[in-house]
Order: structure tokens, then sequence, then C-alpha cells
């Protein structure tokens, strides 16, 4: 298994374990990890100058075939080129001979941005959130690193022998938790990447789902 794949794993595991019950909150966090602004908000008007998707994103979910294209469109690692030729394929499907459009084909294609608008929404909350929990998680390790830190300095200066089970613990508290910290740190980047992968393929798919509504 590559490292790509094993960090897309990861990272899934991260942000997927969270619902988007509760969107996160507006205010970013004190310890706020990314270099980009916390905006856990996709703005719809900078993304889509199409027909209103008021009435879509109530029924988009109703129509099948658009479910199974958002399906296909909303896979993380879909690359742009595929994705492309999805929705080009999903288009030619409401024409004649893949001509003249059919009257219902505005509807399918507004449908379609509705779902995948929807869906991109839904990831960006439980990425915000899981960016959240991860930060929350880095903190419990620094203080638990901390802790550890504290307790051999004074076993140290009481002299315990580092054959001691409470230095050895104490030692090896440190060491893993350390461990884990940086490991964890090194990630940081990436997970702040994903809420930016995440608008730019909800934004090419909506310039090419545009380019049939012209």
């Amino acid at each position: 298994m590559s490292i790509k794949i094993r960090l897309f794993i990861f990272l899934n595991l991260i942000f997927f374990s969270f619902t988007a019950k509760s969107a996160p909150p507006e205010k970013s966090p004190k310890k706020w990890p990314c270099d980009q602004v916390y905006n856990p908000k996709l703005n719809l008007s900078s993304i889509w100058q199409g027909p209103s998707i008021d009435s879509a994103l109530k029924d988009w979910w109703k129509d099948d075939d658009v479910i199974e294209y958002v399906n296909k469109l909303s896979d993380p690692v879909l690359k742009e080129e595929n994705g492309v030729k999805l929705i080009e394929e999903f288009a030619k499907k409401y024409t004649y001979f893949g001509l003249v459009r059919k009257a219902e084909q505005k509807d399918k294609l507004t449908f379609l941005f509705a779902g995948l608008y929807q869906k991109a929404k839904d990831r960006r909350n439980r990425q915000y959130e899981g960016i959240i929990k991860f930060v929350d998680r880095q903190e419990s390790l620094r203080k638990a690193i901390g802790s550890a830190s504290k307790e051999l300095r004074k076993l140290r200066k009481d002299k315990v022998d580092q054959k001691n089970q409470k230095f050895v613990n104490a030692s090896s508290k440190l060491k893993w938790n350390t461990r884990v910290f940086d490991q964890r740190t090194r990630l940081t980047e990436y997970i702040c990447e994903e809420p930016v992968f995440n608008t730019q393929r909800l934004g090419y798919q909506s310039r090419k789902i545009m380019s049939y509504l012209k």
C-alpha cells in the first residue's frame, strides 16, 4: 500500500469519524493550525452563478440518475479529468443524439450541482470538525508531555534510580506521547489542505456544469 493511499485512509479516519449533525462554530478556535482563514461555510455565490438551487436542494436526492452521478463525482480521489468526463456523460444523456438539448437538461444539471454542493457542504463541516478535534487531541498530548516531563524532573531531583518502575513509566509515557505528537504535527499541512481540495473540486464541477447552461 503506497504512502499516499495510507495517508488518504488516515485523513478519512480523522474526518469521517465525526458526523455533520451540527455545524462547526462560526468563530475560529484559539489554536487554529491552518494558514487558510477559518471559514467553515462554503460561499455559494463565489462558486455558482447559475439558476437558484433552493428548490433543487430539497429534491435532487429523489432522482436516481442524479444520485448516481453525485455519488461518483463526490469521490474524493476522483481526478479532475475523469470528473469532467462524468459531467459530459451526464449532460449528453439529456440531449437528442448528443446534438440538441432536451428541455429537461437544465433542471437535471441544476439538480446535479445542488447534490454536489450539498455533499461538499457536509464534507466541509466534517473536515472542519475533524480539524478542531485534531487540535484538541494535540493539546491533550502537549499537556501529557508536559506532565511526564515534570514528573521525570522530580524523579531525577529525588535521585530515583532509572530502573525504578516509576521512572521507567514516566520515561516511556514521555517518549510515546512525544512520538505521537510529532507524527500528527507532520500531518497538519495535509489536514488543512483537505477543505481547499474540496472547494476546488466543487469549483471545477460548477464551471463544467455552467458551460452547458449558457
